[in-house]
This record gives C-alpha cells, sequence and structure tokens, in this order.
C-alpha cells in the first residue's frame, strides 16, 4: 500500500494522537517523526555496496534514501508503519533542493550537540547550543514551492496548528518531532559531511521517484518488486523485545533468510540490524603492561542470538559522543543471498 494521500486526515489523526508510552518507543501508523537517522549510516555506505543497485530501505527520517542514492544506487524504494515519515522524506528532498547547506542543518538540528548531565544520580540528555531557527517557518516557505500540493498540504496544517511556531512541534510533549543534534546529524550523514556532499546530494535527487509503501516488517515480501539490497534498520530490537516484541530472534532471521530474500536479485543482501555500542575499547588505566598486552582491546556486547547466524558483520564508528571518545563501535548484521547459511 503506498501513502501520501490525504493529508488533511493524516494531519489530523498524527495531532490528535494519544501520548506515547514512557516506557516503550511509539511506533505505529501516525506516530512521531526523527528528523536525523540515529544509525551512522555514513560509517556503512561503502561497505555496503550500493553503486548501480536497487535497494528498499526503511522511510524513516528519509536520511536513508538520501545518503543511498549519493552513495550511487539505482532506485531508492521505501517502507514504514508509520505514515508520517512520507511527509518529512518528503519535506527533506524539497529543502535538499531549496535551502543552502547552512540553512539545511540549521533547519533539522534543534542544539549543537547532546551530552551526558546528571541530577543527583541520575543520568539525562543535555542539549548545548539551543538552535532558535529549528523548523522555522521562514525556511519553510523556502521550502513549500518544492513540494507536492498535498505534502504542502499537510505542512501547512501542521504549522497552523502550531501557530506557525515550528519549535513548538518539538516542544508539544507528544514527541511529534524527535530531533537530532547537529553533531549527531553531520556524524551520520554522508550528505552533510561538507557542503560539496550536500550539492552533490542535492543533484544525484532532483529527479528521483522513489515508491513509499506502508507496511510492517514482516510484510515486506509483498512488495512486488525485486532488489539488491534491503536494509531492515534496527526493528529487530523492537519486533524481538523480551516485553513488547511480537516475534523471537529466530523468526526474525528465519523470516528474512528464508521468505524475504525472495525478493533479492541473485547475490542481493538483506541488511538485518544495526546493532548499537557493539564493542567499546576498554579502559586499562591501573592495570599492568602484560594484561594490556594479551587481553582483548576490548569490551563486547554482541547479541548472542545472532552469534550462531553466520551473518556478515560491518564494524562502524559509533555517533554518539560518550561511545565514540572510547572508541565504541556499532554493528551491522547482513545477510548475503547465496554466500550465507
Amino acid at each position: 500500500m503506498e501513502t501520501g494521500e490525504h493529508a488533511f486526515i493524516e494531519t489530523m489523526k498524527f495531532v490528535n494522537r494519544k501520548t506515547r508510552s514512557l516506557m516503550f518507543p511509539d511506533f505505529g501508523e501516525y506516530s512521531g517523526m526523527y528528523t536525523s537517522t540515529t544509525e551512522n549510516v555514513s560509517g556503512y555506505m561503502d561497505s555496503l555496496q550500493v553503486q548501480g543497485k536497487d535497494v528498499l530501505t526503511v522511510t524513516a527520517s528519509g536520511d536513508h534514501l538520501i545518503n543511498l542514492y549519493l552513495g550511487g544506487a539505482h532506485q531508492v524504494d521505501c517502507y514504514d508503519s508509520n505514515r508520517n515519515t512520507y511527509f518529512m522524506t518528503m519535506l527533506k528532498l524539497g529543502a535538499l533542493q531549496a535551502l543552502s547547506y547552512e540553512e539545511f542543518i540549521t533547519f533539522f538540528t534543534l542544539c549543537e550537540k547532546t551530552g551526558v548531565a546528571y541530577a543527583g544520580m541520575l543520568a539525562y540528555q543535555e542539549r548545548v547550543g539551543h538552535n532558535e531557527h529549528f523548523f522555522d517557518y521562514q525556511f519553510y516557505q523556502k521550502i513549500r514551492p518544492y513540494l507536492t500540493q498535498n505534502v504542502a498540504e499537510y505542512w501547512d496544517l501542521l504549522y497552523k496548528e502550531f501557530n506557525y511556531n515550528g519549535a513548538s512541534m518539538e516542544k508539544d510533549g507528544r514527541d511529534l518531532l524527535m530531533a537530532s543534534s547537529l553533531e549527531d546529524m553531520v556524524a551520520s550523514n554522508l550528505y552533510l559531511k561538507s557542503p560539496e556532499l550536500y550539492y552533490q546530494a542535492r543533484q544525484a535527487c532532483a529527479y528521483i521517484q522513489p515508491k513509499f509503501y506502508v507496511c510492517d516488517v514482516f510484510e515486506l515480501h509483498t512488495i512486488p518488486n525485486m532488489y539488491d539490497v534491503i536494509s531492515l534498520s534496527n526493528i529487530y530490537d523492537y519486533a524481538t523485545h523480551e516485553l513488547k516484541g511480537t516475534v523471537s530472534s529466530d523468526e526474525f532471521v528465519d523470516y528474512a533468510e528464508n521468505t524475504l530474500s525472495n525478493n533479492l536479485n541473485p547475490d542481493g543482501k538483506i541488511a538485518i540490524t544495526y546493532q548499537y555500542h557493539y564493542r567499546l575499547k576498554k579502559n586499562y588505566f591501573n592495570t599492568t603492561g602484560l594484561k594490556r598486552l594479551f587481553e582483548s582491546k576490548y569490551e563486547f556486547e554482541r547479541r548472542p542470538e545472532l552469534e550462531k547466524y553466520k551473518l556478515k558483520k560491518i564494524m562502524v564508528p559509533s555517533v554518539v559522543e560518550d561511545y565514540r571518545v572510547k572508541g565504541g563501535q556499532d554493528c551491522l548484521y547482513v545477510y548475503e543471498k547465496g554466500r550465507t547459511k
């Protein structure tokens, strides 16, 4: 099922939805929108080898789509269970054409950086350098001519709902917009590493016509297309969660390898899951030189249930500051058709 047909209905369902659970992320048909990827997409783009390939990826913030086209993908289609991701992605594609590199970053980032702070013993995310132009309506007016009528209507209604104050969407308390810092957004996205890459991405995305599907991850095999690469992001974490998950690890991987793989071209691959904080450099303070010489330099937070599968692992530098400064790495688990058994 493709999305993006009834802007008024979809906007109203979004803003009038119930407050999401504080205990578990809200991934429904009208959930909040991420303004940036939380994966280090730039860190695995080369290893995924998408040049000239057809790709199916999660819609999410739209960053996967832009990075993949910059990486040379031939065709990129998108899926998501959240209808709002279509409107975020189309806004981002419009902004890519309408705004300068500096304006784009200003529009989509909430603050300069985030860090861990403490209130007594309780840790929380502290924002540094608030950006007063986050989702600024004047910037939106520059983007609007690059949007289709339906997408423009959606954002017009949303801005009207919040008295044309874009920052209010993030402050609302219902997690309508889940924003990133400038530091994290630039670190995660290849197309934001430099103005030159940004304008290359603009050119690469100028005339694209991606298809968007509203569906659950376990319905992906019903999409009537074949792909060289299919990305499942970190949906695995939520699908197999011990409290809220609906399937086991075995069921998720079995679906990918034995059902979804039928949508792969020969030698195609499925990025089964993105694991944050896979390994971290050990702290050798006050340890002996002999221990430092012979012991492993890393502490691992492996997924034991995934280790039994012969999946390729692509190591990716963490973009989270607390892990990055300690040499932390994420891991992308990849199934390769015809090679992984």
